[in-house]
Order: C-alpha cells, then sequence, then structure tokens
C-alpha cells in the first residue's frame, strides 16, 4: 500500500502551503479533454471520466486486445466514478467543491474511498475476465484526480501519468511514477531516460487494474491553490512528448479563460498525432480558476 504526498524528488512547491483563499463558494474547476485512436491503431482502448459534480477525472488505458483493452478501461472509468459519486454524496460532511479545509481524519478517509473505488473495478474487470474466456487477461491502467475541500487526490496504477503544472512559472512535475519496467530499469540505474524511449520493454507494465485479483493503489494528496494545473494524459502522448514539449503547449495555449483549457487538451493530443500518433492518445486538462 502507498500513501503519500506528492513525490519529495520532484520538488513540488505544495509543502507547507495554507489553505487557498477563494470565497466560500463550490470550487469552480476548468476542465478540457481529447481522445483519439492515433495514427496507427485501429480503435481506441483509451476511456476516461470528467465528472464535475464530483471534481473527478480519469484516463483509463486499457490492454487485453481488440475487445478486451476497450472493455477494461471502460469497466474502469465507469466502476470508479460512480463508487466515488456515491460515497463522497452520501458518507461525507462537506459539500463537494467547497473550499473549507478539512481534518487530517477526513482526508484519510478520501484517500481510502479513492484506493477503493479503484480496488473495486480491479475486482470488477478480474470477475467479468474469469466468465468470459475470449476476455481472460485484460486489464488497465488507471490513473484519477479528485479534488475535495482544498485538497487533490491522485489514485495511480499503470503507466498513464498525471503531471502538475504552473505555465506561468515555467514549471511542470510528473507526479506519479510508471509501473513499468523500463521505470525500474531506470530506478535501478540499468539505463537512462533516453534509453528507455527505445527500450523494447518500453510498453511492458508491472502493475494494472484488473489482471490480478487484488492491486495495489499509489495515492498522492497535497493541497492546491488557484492557478493550478493537472494533466491526466495515457501513454500515447507521453510517447511523443516529453515534459520539456508538454510544458511549451501549456505555455502557448493554455489562457485565463475556460474555453483555452479545452483548446489546450485538444492541441495536446494534436500535438502527438503530428509526431507519429503510435498509439492511442488521452489527455485530460484540469485547472484551478485564479
Amino acid at each position: 500500500m502507498t500513501h503519500s504526498h506528492f513525490p519529495a524528488e520532484s520538488d513540488l512547491p505544495f509543502q507547507g502551503l495554507r489553505s487557498m483563499i477563494l470565497p466560500d463558494t463550490p470550487m469552480q474547476i476548468h476542465h478540457g479533454s481529447k481522445s483519439d485512436v492515433g495514427r496507427k491503431r485501429e480503435n481506441n482502448q483509451d476511456s476516461f471520466t470528467c465528472a464535475p459534480d464530483i471534481h473527478l477525472y480519469l484516463v483509463a488505458d486499457g490492454m487485453g486486445g481488440h475487445q478486451g483493452g476497450e472493455t477494461a478501461s471502460q469497466i474502469a472509468a465507469e466502476s470508479v466514478t460512480k463508487t466515488l459519486r456515491d460515497d463522497l454524496k452520501k458518507r461525507l460532511p462537506l459539500q463537494v467543491g467547497s473550499t473549507e479545509g478539512i481534518s487530517a481524519d477526513l482526508e484519510i478517509r478520501i484517500s481510502s474511498a479513492l484506493r477503493e473505488a479503484i480496488s473495486m473495478a480491479n475486482r470488477e474487470i478480474h470477475q467479468f475476465a474469469a466468465k468470459n474466456p475470449a476476455l481472460q487477461g485484460m486489464g488497465t491502467t488507471t490513473t484519477a484526480l479528485l479534488l475535495y475541500a482544498n485538497r487533490a487526490w491522485i489514485g495511480h496504477v499503470g503507466d498513464s501519468r498525471c503531471y502538475f503544472a504552473r505555465p506561468h512559472e515555467n514549471a511542470i512535475w510528473q507526479l506519479t511514477r510508471d509501473h513499468s519496467w523500463v521505470q525500474e530499469k531506470i530506478r535501478a540505474g540499468l539505463i537512462t531516460r533516453a534509453q528507455a524511449k527505445t527500450d523494447r520493454m518500453r510498453n511492458v507494465i508491472t502493475r494494472s487494474v484488473g489482471f490480478e485479483p487484488n492491486v495495489e493503489v499509489d495515492i498522492y494528496t497535497a493541497e492546491v491553490q488557484p492557478g493550478d494545473t493537472f494533466l491526466l494524459c495515457s501513454d500515447g502522448l507521453t510517447g511523443h512528448l516529453d515534459d520539456s514539449l508538454l510544458l511549451d503547449v501549456l505555455k502557448k495555449n493554455l489562457g485565463l479563460k475556460a474555453e483555452t483549457v479545452e483548446l489546450t487538451a485538444s492541441k495536446l493530443v494534436d500535438e502527438a498525432n503530428l509526431r507519429g500518433g503510435e498509439d492511442n492518445i488521452t489527455a485530460i486538462l484540469v485547472r484551478i480558476p485564479e
């Protein structure tokens, strides 16, 4: 079980921040999304969720053949959304989107709810595959961002990613750690990040939702403040755009108006397609207005 604040090694500017100062009204979140089959695949095995009523945003990248990948990612997106919508609206004391601070106990409860929602999706996918032999072995990545009160939670399994960016400060950080063979080799010092891009094992993940009866879910939490921007994406995007290119697109396209968030999400996917579109590409941008 992994539960941490955003990774210290990313040198994120979160630790010690006070609660964000916003009017005492529900958070107004700007979000935009785009998913595309890419240039080389016949079908799109990515699924995503944008549920502004509970401030949940999720990307899932399926695996397991033509039908299996689509099925697994769709189950994950639908299951996590339903489970969290029920939990957040029935069990939590604050209005969804309130900017009121929360207690340490409530923070833990929300972390547990997010972890359990992804674990529930894992069980549903695994059980569905057990009843359908043609789908056995299917699974999916799942990376989910949940905003509640003045905090962000990220639940993560696989090699889809969540980034945090402050384009006006020329800064972007990868918050999640890939569960992949190449990431393990990088951590062990066996290859460099540059070598990882062409490693023959670069598409092999070490953890997925639904492949096994149980799954370990990484949870990250932190306070948020006005102007913070999050990017959730499948590896079809990051396979073509490194951190500097992602930041460049954000800086050129993301403005103060809400419509620029949708535009920028679309631009990110377009840029990946221009560079080859080797895989399905999904991007969700979420910004807390200033």
